[in-house]
């Protein structure tokens, strides 16, 4: 897992990572260099009781609706060339354009909570996981 690697080498780096996901979150959007905040994110600890919500496929499809506590984390993985995704509130609107070329991942953090949905623009299989606290599918 190359992106665990540059977080533990990033965490080495900015010395003792924070004791918490909720202290955590806080220094992390502190750290002014893209890689070296996602590695942050990245090394942050995950709560006991927390959720996942997953999807996952090939090509393009709109995802159902789904909720997502504050400080929930998006991440996406593509397999191949092309993976566009819109993050989408209740209203349809656009919150977030998530977009990674080439085959890899990414991620998002979701600030405010709410009911989201995801279209997806891709020509290849791709994957994307929302952890929360409590996330919870509310369309199947």
């Amino acid at each position: 897992m190359p992106g665990r690697l540059v977080a533990l080498l990033a965490a080495a780096t900015l010395g003792a990572g924070p004791s918490s996901a909720s202290d955590g979150l806080s220094e992390c959007r502190k750290v002014a260099s893209d890689p070296a905040r996602l590695a942050c994110y990245d090394a942050l600890p995950l709560p006991d009781d927390h959720d996942r919500i997953v999807f996952s496929g090939s090509g393009s499809k709109s995802l159902p609706a789904f909720h997502a506590e504050a400080q929930s984390v998006l991440r996406f993985h593509s397999d191949d060339a092309v993976f566009v995704a819109y993050l989408l509130d209740r209203h349809g609107a656009v919150v977030q354009n998530l977009h990674h070329g080439g085959r890899g991942a990414g991620q998002h953090l979701v600030e405010a909570a709410g009911s989201y949905r995801l279209q997806i623009n891709a020509i290849g299989g791709w994957r994307v996981e929302v952890v929360s606290p409590s996330a919870r599918n509310i369309v199947k």
